[in-house]
């Protein structure tokens, strides 16, 4: 071994990637049947801020309409999610949570506590919340939704997801 830096030890990139990768290990492995995260933000979304076209549900989260369609099709069809006729335009469809859409969103968000528990436990509570302030601190200058996260004071705030940016 030589007194070298490795460079992709040394790469902020690198080392996101295998920690998505690990989350997504752990999340399959202590939430088999769970969604993936991205079908609980569209349902997130949904249920804080709803009724909602998928057009801005894909502009507040920014993500790309084709690949919502996928995800409420699968919302739908557990019963967490409904496509009403918009009554401001009959021409669109607006999405609404269910009942059971709130419940599962707030079972499913507790069980993703104990993840980022499990995850992030080397971490003591002060390094949890620096990590989680350089994160957003990352996010907020290349991610309008994230702009307002950041208090005055550098402490994080919690995210806002469904704010549409401009």
């Amino acid at each position: 071994m030589t007194d070298q830096s490795d460079p992709m030890y040394d790469s902020p990139t690198y080392l996101m990637f295998e920690t998505v990768r690990l989350v997504r290990r752990t999340a399959a492995r202590m939430l088999p049947g769970q969604p993936r995260l991205p079908h609980l933000l569209v349902l997130w979304c949904v249920a804080r801020s709803g009724p909602l076209s998928q057009r801005e549900v894909a502009e507040r989260l920014s993500m790309d309409p084709g690949d919502l369609v996928g995800i409420v099709d699968t919302l739908e069809k557990a019963g967490h999610v409904e496509r009403r006729r918009d009554p401001g335009d009959r021409r669109r469809y607006a999405l609404d949570a269910t009942e059971n859409g709130r419940l599962f969103l707030g079972e499913s968000l507790d069980a993703r506590v104990r993840l980022n528990e499990l995850l992030f436990e080397p971490l003591s509570p002060a390094e949890r919340r620096l990590f989680k302030e350089m994160l957003l601190r990352v996010l907020a200058h290349h991610d309008d939704r994230f702009a307002g996260t950041l208090q005055r004071t550098g402490r994080a705030a919690e995210p806002m997801p469904d704010r549409a940016s401009s």
